[in-house]
Formats: structure tokens, sequence, C-alpha cells
């Protein structure tokens, strides 16, 4: 069985898939915001499946230095990492722009650079394995045409900002995180290592932020679960746990996956200068050698 870190586990998808995974019988590691909201998440699944290796960790992913301390103290315990499952991320409502603990906007900082600096930092525990993963959460969002403001990543304003807006904020890091994905693959993919992206579709449930308006999250809830474009949690969440075990997905990296199978991402995405030159942005950002 394998070694799985998930990082967002203590709710929604990323706490669905580490149930699935840790009653297949594969150890997980799941982090949270917090130590009380980790340790509250493994206990909840303990109780339902006793024989569970679940153990919980804490690391705020909008901040670069807890996301270094989780890192350091892995890589001290000496694990071997078969998964990395970067679930973890946000999806802002407000009109007004956050900022992460290193000044960072907000979406940018949790979607696409913690999972950049986490991966980067990890690398010596994935490599410690016979044979490793990385699965980031994209979106089908990142596509031209999606509702909302248009994706448009400007590299002379990726903190947005001149022109924030909440849909553009996503969509940016949703692309961004697959402009990461592959060319993680292309610099450090081998037969030993590969890097994917998986869309989990819509999930309404968990877009009930607690930003919403109330009747957001009323109709989140309520209502939009139960109409023919929605995913339901445990489809998404089962999904997931084929990107983490199914063997074709660990032998070819560089893909994007959607409903348990190949799909197109945008051609931006593949724009190899494009994702360099993000690479060397996060880079700087995260305070790493490009």
């Amino acid at each position: 069985m394998s070694t799985i870190l998930i990082t967002g586990g203590g709710r929604g998808l990323g706490r669905a898939t580490a149930e699935k995974l840790a009653r297949a019988g594969h150890r997980v590691l799941l982090t949270a915001r917090t130590q009380p909201k980790a340790e509250e998440a493994v206990q909840e699944l303990r109780a339902r499946h006793p024989q569970s290796q679940l153990e919980p960790y804490a690391v705020d992913l909008a901040s670069l230095a807890s996301i270094r301390r989780f890192a350091d103290c892995l890589l001290a315990d000496g694990v071997a990492l078969d998964v990395l499952f970067n679930v973890a991320g946000v999806m802002q409502t407000n009109p007004q722009r956050e900022l992460s603990a290193d000044g960072y906007e907000l979406t940018l900082a949790v979607n696409a650079l913690a999972p950049f600096l986490l991966t980067r930092l990890l690398l010596p525990a994935l490599r410690r394995s016979p044979a490793a993963r990385v699965v980031n959460v994209s979106s089908r969002l990142h596509l031209p045409g999606s509702r909302g403001k248009p994706v448009d990543f400007d590299f002379a304003d990726a903190n947005l900002a001149r022109d924030y807006n909440p849909d553009r904020a996503y969509k940016n890091s949703k692309l961004a995180i697959l402009w990461f994905t592959f060319e993680a693959q292309r610099r450090l993919g081998s037969d030993r290592l590969t890097f994917n992206a998986v869309c989990p579709g819509f999930v309404p449930v968990t877009a009930a932020a607690s930003s919403r308006k109330p009747f957001e999250r009323w109709l989140l809830r309520n209502v939009l679960p139960f109409m023919p474009f929605a995913t339901s949690v445990d489809a998404a969440s089962s999904a997931f746990a084929f990107m983490a075990t199914d063997p074709d997905v660990g032998q070819r990296g560089g893909r994007f996956f959607g409903e348990k199978r190949e799909i197109a991402p945008s051609t931006d995405s593949l724009d190899a200068a494009k994702a360099a030159q993000f690479w060397a942005l996060a880079s700087n950002l995260t305070g790493l050698e490009p």
C-alpha cells in the first residue's frame, strides 16, 4: 500500500478522498490549516474506519513559512511519499483583493504558489519512493469561454493589483497550476516520478464557502447538487482516489484528467514558453532557485 499526502484533508473533497484511500488500506497523511482541524478530521474518519492509517498535520498554505516548516518536519521524519496530492484550494467571492501572509494575491498563493513550493521542497521524500506521483487540482474553468470573467494571466501583474476580479483570479490560478504541472514533468519527470493534473468537475457543496451570500450558499447546498451538470462529492472523490492509485496515471505524466479519463487542457496551458516563465516567477516569489 502507498503513503499518500493530501492537502486540504480537513474538509470537502480532500477529506472525502482521504477517507476513500484510508479505507482502501493506504497510509494517508492529512493536512488542514490548523492542528485541531486536522486532528478532528482524523478522529472522525478513524471512528468510521478503526483500522485506517491516518496522520494529522497542520499547514497554512497561505504562508510560505508554514509550508517550509511542514516540509522540514516530513523530511526530518524520513517519510517516503508515493503520492503528493495537492487538493487544497480557495475560490474567492469577495470583490476586494485579499493577500496571503507573504503579500501575494490569496488565490494565486494558495492554489498555485503553495503546491509549487510544497512539491519542490518534498522532492527528496518523493524520490525515496520507487514510483511516485504528484497530482495537482486544476479546473476546466481555465478554458476560454467558461462562465464569468475570462482567464487572463498577466505576468507583469500576476497578483492582480491593477485589475482584480475573483473569477479571473481563480481561473488564472488554475491555468498557472497546469503550467507548473506540465513544466515539472518536463524538468523533473521520469519513469519514477510523474506529474499530472485533474479537474473535479462542478461540486456545488464544496463551493458553498462562508464568504458567499446566504442565498448563494443555500442554492449550492440544496438546489445545484441536483442539476445534471453537477458532480457529487462521492463521484469527485472517487475520481481523485483513481488519480492517486490508478497504475496508468502513475506511468505517464504531463496530462490533464476529468472523470477518470484524460481531457484536453487549453492551448495556453500547453505553451512551454509561458510554463517556463511561470516556473521562473513562482521560483522568485517562493524564494527557490529556478
